[in-house]
């Protein structure tokens, strides 16, 4: 563990040498100069970067205070035997943290509600959340990004934007694995709102309606090129909710295990198989045996506003179902041939790493 964490360190700090890098390591025996996050935050700078090192430990909540970039290694990661960097809830409460960027981590919640601060331009990209809260006001946390994560959510409002504008929800992949007809999982969508190239599985049951509530309070917002999948029993719509002028363009709908409604809006195509590559509807959707690349001859190819395929590979975006951070390099191997060396001696190692997507 200590060997990985060093040599990926080192590579981080060979691609960005402008910024200070902070690495943060809770694990026992760990040589890292911090244990904690939030005393790197606090030791940090304005536009560093904190790489958060994989640790059967959780590392607690974070509060942001600067505009920093915080890096795990990937929510589902081949190597250091699956472990992952957790962070209970990342609070954008406390200063001006706008600018921001989270990637790679194993997260509960994301919470841009403070009233005070504003907290502008956050990125949250390549995580495994729970919840992601916006703002009460329209004036404080504004053009968030949320793309390439994983949000698992088993209750009300996995994303809620409150009164947020511009938001930006694409190409992440969305289950709801809680079989209760009215839990919604998009909350206070607005006219500002887009919410494209996803693929959302909800596991919910119909209730004495066959319906299902997937929106709620939401207005005007723009929802293409999705994809939307049913697992429950007896569902045939997502009507419940109170919504207003949610616009439908170019989404895929399939019910396995009923005949779904045709969807309201333009160009949509109703219960239809997406025929992903690899999918297994039973698992979690982000199994690594799933592939969400369009097979040729689906009706989903090229079936989106702008001509590409529906779901998260629209546009040639970088999908990672391990949530590797698109800009780091990440290990595929790492072989010691010679484990047990007196000081001095050479340590004979092997290390295979792929390139990272916007190099």
């Amino acid at each position: 563990m200590k060997k990985i964490s060093l040599l990926i360190a080192l590579l981080i700090s060979a691609i960005v040498s402008a910024q200070t890098v902070y690495t943060v390591d809770n694990n026992e025996g760990s040589a890292a100069a911090y244990t904690s996050v939030q005393a790197a935050i606090n030791d940090a700078s304005a536009g560093d970067i904190i790489y958060i090192q994989p640790s059967p430990n959780g590392y607690g909540d974070i509060q942001m205070t600067k505009t920093l970039t915080i890096y795990g290694l990937g929510h589902n990661p081949e190597l250091n035997n699956g472990l992952v960097a957790t962070v209970s809830n990342i609070l954008f409460r406390y200063a001006d943290a706008s600018g921001s960027k989270i990637s790679g981590l194993n997260i509960n919640g994301i919470y841009l509600d403070n009233t005070t601060y504003n907290n502008h331009n956050v990125v949250i990209t390549n995580n495994k959340i729970y919840r992601i809260l916006g703002n009460s006001t329209t004036v404080r946390a504004n053009n968030t990004i949320i793309s390439g994560n994983y949000i698992q959510h088993n209750s009300n409002n996995a994303i809620d934007i409150y009164n947020s504008q511009n938001w930006i929800i694409s190409n992440n992949i969305i289950e709801q694995y809680n079989t209760v007809s009215t839990y919604s999982l998009f909350n206070r969508f607005n006219v500002s709102s887009t919410f494209n190239n996803n693929v959302v599985l909800t596991r919910q049951n119909g209730d004495s309606t066959q319906s299902i509530r997937m929106f709620h309070n939401c207005s005007g917002a723009l929802v293409s090129n999705n994809i939307f999948l049913f697992t429950g029993n007896s569902v045939t719509n997502m009507n419940l909710g109170t919504n207003s002028g949610l616009d439908f363009q170019n989404n895929l709908t399939y019910s396995y295990n009923a005949t779904f409604d045709p969807l309201s809006g333009t160009n949509n195509i109703d219960d239809t198989d997406p025929q992903f590559t690899a999918f297994n509807q039973n698992t979690s959707l982000n199994s690594t045996s799933n592939d969400f690349e369009i097979q040729s001859g689906s009706p989903a190819e090229g079936a989106g506003t702008d001509g590409n395929d529906l779901g998260v590979f629209n546009g040639n975006f970088p999908f990672s179902l391990r949530g590797y951070p698109t800009e780091l390099p990440y290990l595929t191997d790492f072989v010691i041939y010679n484990n047990i060396i007196s000081a001095g001696e050479t340590l004979d190692v092997n290390v295979k790493a792929n390139a990272n997507f916007t190099d």
